[in-house]
């Protein structure tokens, strides 16, 4: 499991690489009742963000297997439009 916190770019490569793992959306705090659990290829982590320049910053993507994610993170809820 990676965690990305600053930048967004090496986020952005990962995601290239890795389209076939998942990622978490937390906020800085990574609050238990907000994290997200998506697929590496969803359009709401990935490509262009929708708000703002950057995904990282306010948020934090942790990334890497499914079963490893959410182990660690079993509050993580899927998301309604990839999983």
């Amino acid at each position: 499991m990676q965690r990305f916190t600053e930048d967004s770019g090496a986020y952005e490569h990962w995601l290239a690489l890795h389209q076939d793992q998942y990622v978490i959306n937390a906020e800085r705090s990574l609050n238990p009742a907000n994290l997200v659990l998506h697929r590496a290829s969803c359009g709401t982590i990935n490509g262009t963000p929708a708000r703002g320049a950057t995904w990282v910053g306010s948020y934090v993507k942790l990334v890497g297997a499914r079963g490893e994610l959410e182990a660690e993170h079993p509050t993580a809820r899927p998301c309604r439009l990839c999983l």
